[in-house]
């Protein structure tokens, strides 16, 4: 995956269940990234169902674009 930003200083990924916004934290870094490895889950941790997986890039100023959010489904 890709996260920068012209004034980046970090990102964070976050999960929760589908159609919530109780999200958790689950990966993040200080480097931005390129077409590259963002994060590993495992999807046995979070049990079977749909899951909401958001990608969150913050600025030096702690703003933050609208985050990228994918809904994934887990079959264990």
């Amino acid at each position: 995956g890709t996260a920068t930003h012209e004034n980046f200083q970090y990102y964070k990924v976050e999960y929760a269940p589908a159609g919530s916004n109780n999200f958790v934290y689950l990966a993040g870094d200080q480097n931005p990234v390129v077409n590259g490895f963002l994060v590993s889950i495992n999807t046995s941790a979070l049990g079977p169902g749909a899951w909401t997986l958001r990608l969150v890039v913050v600025d030096q100023m702690g703003n933050y674009p609208e985050p990228c959010q994918v809904t994934i489904l887990i079959e264990n």
